[in-house]
């Protein structure tokens, strides 16, 4: 049975933002730079959800619109989802006050029950949830299968495992049931995928990761502290296929598009999502093989670099020819919070990995985007009232909506940066 009793490392859809409006900046934060982590908004998205068992979670609104903010849904998708609960559960159980805050564990709690209430009887989850409560168990974004939202729950469960364990073994328990689920039906269905490959525009495609190295990454980041705490073998075994997986989509060098990326699926990369690097370094540490960190440095090294210099990328595909990538359909935009959250990340690896000061001056020109130092030069966080704006669309335009993912996944970054005093004086040296 699963049962985490070891603290674990902090362990790191496209956005959902619509349309922007053109409601003046914000201006400057009034606040000390110090004070980075301000989750007010993101509880003003928070509220109670009764399933059909009786049992009460608690959800977060998808959107929230300027310039009322008022919370909504997802038009036929619903108003909240397993996607952004799981990453706000992340949230609070990593919160510097867990041990000692009763409010903090109660908005664990409940955030953890949402989640648990939303696994479907074959083992993997539904997303979505409707107004009336109804689970949406038909849509194509919710559907109970090896999906994303699948993988989310994964990772927010046990890493809240062992945190939750210290205030409430019942809930804890409960937690491990339905993770030993899901564990049980990847066993079924995944863990036993032949390791082929398939050529897309010339780029050779592992076929045994779920969909792509990007949702394969989030899965490993869930897999690593079940088998840690669990000792399973067999997942041990699959955390490596993974993770060769993994390295297998890195493409380019120093001086050779895509400079070293991990591609994120097909022949296909995307800023949102982008966790192969940070999954490879945690995968490093599980597997005691410094490999893995020393491809997923590739990444920061080069790939990180190239996209600071190109002020960053949206998306691009990959084409080889004579053994030669070349990229097509380059896009800078939608520029959104989960697409840099994941090279922060990575880049707090390396740093962390190794206690290079080069590290800490890129993670924290990376979160600088959060701060102005973005193509659009607009403040995208406000340290004053904790909303993160949904993106910066084509042509600089700011989409000043601020909804669950971008919150959560700004809050995520500075919580992370907030225990570096290295990397928040680099961060403040290059925001405007």
């Amino acid at each position: 049975m699963f049962k985490v009793c070891l603290p674990l490392l902090m362990l790191g859809l496209a956005a959902c933002s619509k349309g922007g409006d053109s409601n003046p900046d914000p201006g400057p934060d009034p606040v000390a730079p110090a004070a980075l982590l301000n989750a007010t908004h993101l509880e003003s998205l928070m509220t109670n959800v009764t399933f059909d068992n009786g049992q009460v979670g608690t959800a977060v609104y998808i959107y929230a619109d300027a310039p009322s903010y008022t919370p909504i849904g997802a038009v036929g998708e619903g108003f909240t989802c397993v996607d952004d609960v799981a990453r706000a559960l992340q949230y609070y159980v990593r919160h510097a006050d867990f041990a000692t805050s009763q409010a903090i564990q109660d908005k664990a709690y409940g955030l953890t029950r949402f989640v648990l209430n939303m696994q479907a009887p074959n083992g993997y989850f539904y997303n979505f949830v409707q107004t009336g409560n109804a689970i949406n168990k038909f849509g194509i974004t919710s559907i109970n299968t090896a999906k994303w939202w699948s993988w989310r729950a994964l990772q927010g469960l046990t890493e809240a495992a062992p945190i939750i364990r210290t205030k409430n073994t019942s809930l804890a328990a409960e937690i491990d049931a339905v993770v030993n689920k899901l564990v049980a039906v990847i066993k079924t269905e995944l863990v036993n995928l032949p390791e082929t490959t398939k050529l897309v525009e010339g780029v050779e495609v592992p076929e045994w990761l779920p969909e792509g190295a990007d949702q394969g990454a989030t899965m490993l980041l869930g897999l690593i502290p079940y088998a840690t705490a669990s000792g399973d073998a067999e997942i041990r075994t699959y955390i490596k296929k993974l993770a060769d997986g993994i390295v297998r989509t890195q493409l380019g060098g120093a001086a050779q598009f895509p400079y070293g990326v991990f591609l994120s699926s097909g022949n296909h990369w995307h800023a949102y999502g982008c966790d192969q690097a940070h999954a490879l370094f945690a995968a490093a540490k599980f597997l005691n093989d410094a490999s893995y960190s020393d491809k997923a440095k590739i990444e920061v090294d080069q790939f990180y670099s190239w996209i600071i210099s190109s002020g960053f990328k949206s998306s691009f595909d990959v084409r080889i020819t004579n053994n030669v990538p070349a990229g097509y359909n380059q896009t800078p935009y939608e520029q959104i919070a989960y697409g840099v959250r994941p090279m922060v990340f990575a880049a707090l690896d390396a740093y962390e990995l190794t206690k290079d000061e080069q590290y800490a001056d890129k993670a924290g020109r990376l979160a600088s985007w959060f701060f102005g130092n973005n193509s659009a030069s607009a403040q995208m966080y406000s340290r004053s009232n904790g909303r993160c704006f949904d993106a910066i669309n084509t042509g600089n335009a700011v989409n000043r909506n601020s909804g669950a993912e971008s919150t959560i996944e700004a809050l995520l970054a500075l919580q992370r940066i907030s225990t570096h005093a290295t990397v928040i004086a680099a961060m403040d040296k290059y925001s405007k």
